[in-house]
């Protein structure tokens, strides 16, 4: 749990850490990953430990730009690797925390006010303004998957981060809602527990994969996750430490791989070896003369196979990638999140490994990019330690934190709530 404020000191406390073990579940488009983590305290105020015990991971089946199409399928996919993880880890798996990027989530900040009539604010009115705000984006389709608290306003006096037991006429507060469609999660919910498994919380996937692979300074200062997974691309901008702004773009990693199928008439695992090994999202010096033996659908397994110029494979790769990049692009200018996220974008994500990549976001964003892969977690194998396990690095991050309600709801009370500062004030010129 994340400790309470007492009214004579208001000062950030940092989250308590749980001991304790924690599994976590990312079901994508392409992957379905399973974590399980001791965590243990560090002595002396070093950070805790969180030593991975188990690891699962294989393909998804029955899951199209992360939505669910075949619920029997889903179902076996989670039960393989929840079992691989379990035999890894030596124990049973009883409930899970679970990232998602399917019920298409939207993401808006909502403003709240109710009377005081000159009285003192406490926890009381604290609750009732957020049960306003939260009640702005109340629909029978779609529910509150994500909400905290940017900053209040008592009276003329905003940029307020506990206003508890201070007296005026008005309370106001600016919260960031994320919603999602009932129906979407409801399907994943049913795969998961027909697996004989609780969800013990459970958040989208970009901003489990930002908690999983952001410096402690992204977050608090500004920087934007694009999650590139198979069948979608999911944003998150951070900003304050907290959620300001997330979307989700149904283009992923799977589309460049189908536009090889198509242009160079290969089956689907040999156009995703080729996107591996030769594939850039740049073109590449020399690439023209370079010859790459590519397998034609319906060739004998031993045969050669035809040869095409490299360029060739690149010329078909390039268009899907502007494409992605342009969308993430329009997507955070059209909700000012270009600003909010600061000057640095983190790859991440299986299909962030595209070679090329990098270089060719931070010429189309005009922005600093990394790729970001998992970090905070001890004993991590190297085959689960690229940038296609963040979410499920992040989510166990979570897990030990007290759970999502309290890291990414933040909505049981003002304690949560950190500094507005310029960014509520930009906030408030630019939504409200």
């Amino acid at each position: 749990m994340i400790g309470r404020m007492s009214k004579d000191k208001r000062a950030k406390k940092a989250p308590e850490v749980r001991p304790g073990v924690y599994a976590s579940l990312d079901v994508g488009s392409s992957k379905v990953v399973c974590l399980v983590a001791r965590v243990e305290p560090g002595r002396d105020g070093a950070r805790a430990k969180t030593k991975v015990l188990g690891v699962g991971f294989g393909e998804s089946a029955g899951i199209r730009q992360g939505q669910i199409a075949e619920l029997d399928r889903v179902e076996a996919s989670i039960r393989q690797v929840v079992t691989k993880a379990e035999e890894m880890a030596d124990l049973q798996i009883e409930d899970v925390f679970i990232s998602f990027s399917c019920g298409k989530p939207q993401s808006q900040i909502v403003r709240a006010e109710t009377p005081l009539n000159g009285g003192e604010v406490g926890d009381n009115e604290i609750r009732r303004v957020l049960s306003m705000a939260r009640a702005q984006t109340s629909r029978t389709d779609r529910e509150v998957v994500h909400s905290s608290p940017l900053g209040y306003a008592v009276d003329a006096a905003s940029g307020i981060r506990d206003p508890r037991g201070m007296f005026g006429d008005r309370l106001g507060v600016s919260v960031h809602m994320v919603t999602a469609a009932i129906a979407p999660l409801h399907n994943l919910e049913v795969c998961i527990e027909k697996c004989h498994l609780d969800i013990g919380g459970r958040a989208i996937a970009a901003y489990a994969a930002g908690l999983g692979c952001l410096h402690d300074e992204e977050l608090e200062y500004g920087a934007t996750i694009v999650d590139m997974g198979g069948g979608t691309t999911s944003i998150a901008a951070f900003s304050e430490g907290k959620l300001v702004f997330c979307d989700v773009i149904p283009v992923g990693g799977r589309h460049i791989t189908n536009d090889i199928v198509r242009g160079l008439s290969t089956p689907f695992r040999e156009a995703e070896r080729l996107k591996t090994l030769h594939g850039n999202a740049l073109p590449v010096p020399g690439a023209h003369g370079e010859m790459i033996r590519v397998a034609q659908i319906g060739e004998e397994r031993d045969v050669d196979g035809n040869r095409v110029p490299r360029e060739e494979l690149i010329s078909i790769i390039q268009p899907r990638v502007e494409e992605t990049i342009e969308l993430v692009a329009d997507r955070l200018k059209a909700a000012g999140a270009d600003k909010i996220g600061g000057n640095v974008v983190v790859l991440t994500g299986g299909a962030s490994e595209l070679m090329g990549l990098q270089e060719f976001t931070s010429r189309a964003l005009a922005k600093r990019v990394r790729i970001g892969r998992p970090m905070r977690l001890d004993a991590l194998p190297p085959s689960v330690s690229g940038p296609a396990f963040s979410a499920a690095a992040g989510l166990i991050g979570l897990a030990q934190a007290g759970g999502v309600r309290e890291q990414a709801a933040a909505i049981g009370g003002p304690q949560r709530a950190q500094s507005f500062g310029r960014f509520g004030a930009w906030i408030k010129e630019t939504f409200l």
